[in-house]
This record gives C-alpha cells, sequence and structure tokens, in this order.
C-alpha cells in the first residue's frame, strides 16, 4: 500500500475501535515508515525486522556529527553589536530540525518529521515566538510561545497556554540558559491540533522538558541564529498520553477533524497477548481515529532507548534540535476562546 494511500484510509474516518481501523491504522504508519525510507533510497529495520542493512541514511539537515555542533561558542565576544536588544522584540521561528533522538542522529524518524514541521512552519501551522521581556547586560528574560493558524489567509493567533518564560544568560550577542526550561509543540489551528494529548499538562502540545538552549543574536537584531538545543526530554508517560494526525502530502490541519470526548480510543497493536501491555490500552481517546499514539509511531521507525529523564526525574526521550528565529513585528493576539 501506498503511503498516501494509507493516509487517505486513515483520514477518511474509519470506524472507531473496529479491527479493520486498527490495522489500517497500522498499514498507513508502516507505509509511511518504507514510503520514506524508499524514497530516501536507504535500508529500513523497523521494529526489528530486518528488511535491509546498507549503510545509507535518510536526508537530513547538515548540522554536524554531534550534539555540540552549531554551537555559538563560548560566550566570548568582541563589542557588542545587540545594544539594540530591547523589550518588546519578538522573534518567529522560522526552521526547526531535529538533530538527534536518543542521541542517535540517524533514528528514521528524523528524515520523516523534519520536512513535515517545516511545512508546518511555513503554512503557520508550527509556531513559536520569542518575546524579549527584559534586558541586562548579563541576561535576557524570554517568553516562548506557540501560535496557531487561524484562517485560510495564514493569520495566526498565540496560544498562552502553551507559553514559558527563561532566563537567558547574556555575553555580548550570545545567550545560553544556566537553569532548564521547556516548551510546547503545539501544532495546528485552535480547533484542529494536529496533536491530541489526554491528562497532560497543556492540552494538545507535546512537552519537550529539561531544555537547555544556545544561541547568539545577530548584530544589528534582526533574527536570534544559530539556535541548538543542546538537550531536551519528552518523557515516556508524555508519549503514552499523546497523539498526532497523520495527514500526509501538505494537507491542511482541517484534515485531522477536531477531537471527540466520546472516541473510546484503540488498542495499540504493538501490545503483545499475555505480556503485560508496554503501549496504550486505549490510545488516543477522547481524540478521534484520525490520531495515532505517538510512542507507536516513533517505535514503527525503530526503538526508543530512554536515555533521558524529565522534570519530574521519570524516563524521557532525549532531542537535540537547530533553528533559527528572524525577527517578526509581534506576538499576535491571544486565540480567542
Amino acid at each position: 500500500m501506498a503511503a498516501g494511500a494509507a493516509g487517505a484510509a486513515v483520514a477518511a474516518g474509519i470506524g472507531a475501535g473496529t479491527a479493520a481501523a486498527r490495522l489500517l491504522r497500522a498499514a498507513a504508519v508502516l507505509a509511511l515508515a518504507v514510503g520514506v525510507a524508499a524514497a530516501a533510497g536507504c535500508g529500513v529495520k523497523l521494529s526489528g525486522n530486518e528488511v535491509d542493512e546498507t549503510a545509507n541514511k535518510l536526508p537530513v539537515a547538515d548540522i554536524g556529527s554531534g550534539d555540540s555542533a552549531g554551537l555559538p561558542g563560548d560566550g566570548t565576544s568582541t563589542g557588542d553589536g545587540c545594544a539594540c536588544l530591547q523589550p518588546g522584540m519578538v522573534f518567529r521561528f522560522d526552521n526547526l530540525q531535529i538533530k538527534s533522538l536518543d542521541g542517535n542522529p540517524d533514528h528514521l524518524v528524523i528524515g520523516t518529521l523534519n520536512p513535515l514541521w517545516k511545512g508546518d512552519i511555513d503554512k503557520k501551522e508550527l509556531n513559536f515566538f520569542l518575546e524579549v521581556k527584559d534586558v541586562t547586560d548579563t541576561e535576557i528574560q524570554l517568553r516562548i510561545v506557540n501560535g496557531a493558524r487561524m484562517d485560510k489567509a495564514g493569520n495566526v493567533c498565540a496560544l498562552p497556554v502553551t507559553s514559558n518564560t527563561v532566563t537567558m544568560q547574556r555575553n555580548g550577542c550570545k545567550i545560553k540558559n544556566a537553569v532548564a526550561t521547556g516548551l510546547n509543540v503545539y501544532a495546528g489551528t485552535p480547533a484542529n491540533p494536529k496533536n491530541c494529548t489526554t491528562g497532560l499538562e497543556v492540552p494538545h502540545a507535546i512537552p519537550v522538558r529539561n531544555a537547555f538552549f544556545e544561541a547568539e543574536i545577530v548584530a544589528g537584531c534582526g533574527a536570534v541564529h544559530n539556535g541548538v538545543l543542546t538537550q531536551g526530554s519528552i518523557s515516556k508517560d508524555s508519549l503514552d498520553n499523546t497523539c498526532t494526525c497523520l495527514t500526509l502530502g501538505g494537507k491542511p490541519a482541517e484534515e485531522c477533524g477536531v477531537p471527540d470526548p466520546k472516541f473510546a480510543g484503540y488498542p495499540s497493536l504493538q501490545n503483545e497477548e499475555g505480556k503485560p501491555p508496554q503501549f496504550c490500552k486505549d490510545c488516543c481517546k477522547g481524540c478521534n481515529p484520525i490520531f495515532t499514539n505517538l510512542k507507536e509511531l516513533l517505535v514503527m521507525f525503530g526503538e526508543l532507548q530512554y536515555k533521558c529523564l524529565d522534570d519530574k526525574g521519570k524516563p524521557a526521550v532525549c532531542l537535540s534540535a537547530v533553528f533559527e528565529a528572524p525577527r517578526t513585528d509581534k506576538v499576535p493576539a491571544d486565540c480567542p476562546l
């Protein structure tokens, strides 16, 4: 089954809880994994089933081989080309690329998620705003907040529930946080989230915690440049309680439908009969049949090692990424309730 056909089958509104729905959902995820790998001309190894052992790799952004690649250096600077920095300035991500998952820069899902996230950023469905709240010679206080696309014209509103404020140490134009912070990943429209969560603190957003950032402000304050998430984590509990919408081919968030509180969820096909369940038993409860559990999806592309801890000391998947954020006019108005 082609990846596009599988995605269309899922998005067509498969009957909740039926065997056919579960099988087609699994086929869609598997077809997506195989389709991406085949398009890249690489060997695939999914959940222990070896298909090919060639050394080819999925294409990912050229951002170096180690977690320190692309860092803005040791914080030294000559002069201060960023004296223009002041409260009220706002920057919006125009690029966000995963660099490694669980310390593995070759995890198969990276080559799938990066172009999808770039497409969502370009369509204004994935928005990160950095708002300067305070500036001193040694610190910058930044508010990180998500936005959502409001209409077909691409107008965006802000989601205050996703916001977090972090204090960045400053040496001239170079900034980094010394205390772990967090951010949330919301995508879609206010009514049509592309992620759907059950019982998490921030509705319908992937929580990244224990996060450390480094970046530099370009001279003239026109952008946040060479941004690196050197460390972040997504807890196992969060993966168990987060689902994502399988829309392929750049389809808009409206294709995901709306979360349905009456949707009972589906039992993961990854659970082995007669053994304690390792995956959700009522996956995506409160979402709708189009959504697939995030942990279930990631494992389709490769095992998760949980090499990090979340902010509560529980097992978590490690994450690193790079980003760029040119200056924009302002944080948009809050989304209507």
